[in-house]
């Protein structure tokens, strides 16, 4: 049968729950009708007022949207939160039944509803629970759902509070590219924004990078005055300046994670826990050996509830054990830490573009040893 994709993202905003349940029955309802009719929705998948989805509705003699329709706007009048939530969560299976067709629900950065959705008008009363709405519906054979979210630590534990017994089955989707195809993004990233690269400079960027394709784009996207990506040392300065540059895209990405989380746990020790993790990232380490470097200054309670908030920040992993930890295997990651906490934690600045020379001469060393690099 057909298939029809669903899709919403959740925002950072608050929001109250009646709005925000409004809000997404209304999506739904305009790209089912977008789908029926074969109208595309407008600039940025906005959805249509109800106005106009009753007008559509009516012109295909569609009865179930029209009822359907009558039914949400009953408890939107009466301001019924949770018959409105229900009504609006439930619709892509309900639909797919009555109409016989197949959904793809697919709900991106859902980790936000836990945090930014209030029961009430006020926002006073937060909604923390409401994922676990969808506790019956992702199982759904004729509405299935797939769930995204930029906030891995803070998606598991979602899951495992709200998702028992395996109901969301998490896929983790590499951030890596191969060498090759790391090669290759940063030739049409370079021929895209016409930057001048050489062959070894191009090789340069993929290995400072780790093939990343986001740190490719966002190096390349560098508005520095001095950006040059013609040479070697060009592509480390340029690296060493957006490694620190506050208002740059590769430091403004990883400091919302760093600092909301920092926030959180709100410490000292916490920011040394995450230099020594991130260190020694490619080993995992035990509580006890981080405990050690602390001091013991931490009782076991304090340093598990610490690890814990790092984890959820997605600033450090649990390890092949909930007494293992490990920091997160990026390059990148590290030199934003460094140049954050170094100096306050161990009294000495860092020199990123010394550390990059050293890991690019290092890395040319291994592709040599393998015959890729020339």
């Amino acid at each position: 049968g057909k298939v029809i994709p669903f899709y919403f993202e959740v925002r950072d905003s608050n929001r109250w729950l009646l709005s925000f349940a409004e809000l997404y029955y209304r999506t739904f309802i305009s790209q089912f009708l977008s789908f029926k009719t074969r109208t595309v929705l407008d600039s940025g998948n906005r959805p249509w007022s109800f106005a106009k989805l009753r007008k559509m509705a009516s012109t295909i003699n569609n009865n179930n949207v029209l009822k359907d329709m009558d039914d949400f706007q009953d408890c939107l009048d009466k301001e019924q939160v949770e018959q409105a939530v229900d009504l609006a969560f439930s619709a892509p299976e309900v639909f797919a039944g009555k109409e016989n067709v197949f959904f793809l629900v697919m709900i991106d950065e859902i980790q936000y509803m836990t945090e930014y959705l209030y029961y009430d008008k006020a926002q006073q009363v937060k909604a923390y629970n409401l994922p676990g709405t969808y506790h019956g519906l992702v199982e759904s054979k004729i509405a299935p759902m797939l769930v995204s979210g930029s906030y891995v630590g803070w998606m598991v534990k979602m899951m495992r509070e709200m998702f028992v017994g395996g109901r969301l089955k998490q896929t983790e989707i590499p951030s890596k590219l191969t060498h090759d195809e790391g090669l290759e993004t940063v030739s049409r990233y370079a021929d895209f924004y016409e930057i001048e690269v050489t062959k070894e400079s191009a090789l340069a960027i993929n290995l400072l990078t780790q093939s990343d394709p986001f740190y490719i784009a966002s190096l390349l996207r560098s508005d520095w005055i001095e950006r040059d990506f013609s040479t070697n040392d060009g592509v480390i300065k340029t690296l060493d300046y957006e490694v620190k540059n506050r208002k740059g895209e590769l430091f403004g990405t990883w400091s919302e994670y760093i600092y909301s989380t920092i926030k959180a746990v709100n410490d000292r020790y916490a920011k040394q826990i995450l230099l020594f993790l991130s260190r020694n990232r490619t080993n995992e380490c035990t509580r006890t050996q981080i405990s050690d470097h602390l001091e013991g200054k931490l009782s076991d309670s304090e340093l598990e509830e610490k690890l814990n908030a790092l984890e959820a920040g997605d600033l450090i992993t649990q390890g092949t054990s909930n007494f293992r930890y490990r920091g997160i295997p990026d390059d990148i990651l590290d030199f934003i830490f460094r140049s954050l906490y170094e100096e306050e934690i161990h009294h000495k600045r860092p020199d990123i573009a010394a550390e990059l020379a050293a890991s690019l001469k290092k890395d040319k060393e291994i592709l040599s040893l393998k015959g890729q690099c020339h």
